[in-house]
């Protein structure tokens, strides 16, 4: 996913270390603020279909524009607020089942599957390779998790993409939050087939990819996703992933760059908000695993009955 439009700017902190981006030039501003000078889309720093998600307030301060994005996504790493927690996800469909890709005509079916949806939505142009040529420079630090039917066929897949911040395709998003150390783990190609959404797919990939990250040692899981769904990750599954970097158009859409840390602090966040999804998470894991990872022990303190602790 590269991008040539990532906008020059600098974190400044604020009174309570939440997000503020200096842009020293004007125009830089306004075209932060208003997408339509690059695509004739909507700015990425508002979303008019969600109530209460307004332009960030713009100011002077020194001689010098700055925009204020504490209300474009929380910043907070504790999960809190009106949580609708997911609990369980359910089992994937009968005939479909899940399976790891590293290379082979799996592979190249994997890259065809998102490319020809990608194409369909506009996220990338048309390749006689059929695969997204903006991906491409990680295909050797990559691998792809799928979710195949009964006859054998690609209906859902993610990569999980292994590197360092400036070499993963986040990198091309100006960084604005440092916690997180490398290496990190990027998650990407999240593509379900129409047909089979709201199946449980979805929870079967990412979780896919969250133990990619485990295993690979990665200090944290980035992604590239739209506004809308950073209050489900929180809100619903009570990820505690942040902003990571400067949102702005990129590959067909508006995104945000966010993090979620792997350590134990954060994965008690989700064990203590929705202790059935954390739950099931850690089915993915060997016990070894688990005790290798530093999660011995994390489980609601009265496991639920329809599952066993860990």
């Amino acid at each position: 996913m590269e991008s040539k439009d990532a906008q020059p700017a600098m974190a400044v902190p604020a009174d309570d270390d939440e997000i503020i981006i200096d842009l020293t030039d004007a125009a830089l501003a306004r075209r932060a603020l208003d997408e339509r000078y690059l695509t004739g889309r909507e700015s990425p720093l508002r979303d008019p279909a969600v109530p209460g998600h307004e332009e960030p307030e713009v100011s002077i301060v020194d001689g010098e524009v700055v925009i204020d994005l504490r209300e474009l996504t929380p910043t907070g790493r504790t999960i809190a607020g009106a949580l609708t927690p997911s609990g369980r996800p359910p089992d994937l469909l009968p005939g479909h089942r899940l399976v790891t890709i590293t290379g082979g005509d799996r592979w190249m079916d994997a890259e065809a599957f998102v490319y020809e949806r990608y194409v369909k939505i506009g996220f990338t142009s048309e390749s006689s390779r059929k695969q997204v040529e903006e991906l491409a420079r990680w295909a050797d630090s990559s691998r792809f998790h799928a979710v195949v039917n009964e006859d054998d066929q690609i209906v859902g897949t993610i990569r999980s993409i292994f590197g360092t911040y400036d070499s993963l395709p986040v990198g091309q998003f100006e960084r604005v939050d440092f916690d997180d150390e490398d290496p990190l783990c990027e998650l990407s190609s999240v593509v379900v087939d129409p047909t089979v959404r709201s199946s449980g797919i979805l929870e079967h990939l990412f979780r896919a990819g969250w133990a990619d990250a485990r295993r690979f040692g990665a200090k944290a899981v980035v992604c590239l996703i739209d506004r809308w769904l950073v209050d489900v990750f929180r809100n619903t599954y009570c990820l505690p992933f942040v902003p990571i970097g400067v949102p702005h158009y990129h590959m067909g859409g508006n995104v945000i760059p966010l993090t979620m840390a792997t350590s134990r602090e954060a994965m008690m966040e989700i064990a203590r908000n929705n202790p059935d999804y954390w739950l099931w998470n850690l089915e993915v894991l060997t016990p070894e695993e688990v005790t290798a990872f530093d999660l011995d022990g994390l489980v609601p303190t009265e496991a639920p009955s329809s599952i066993s602790a860990v």
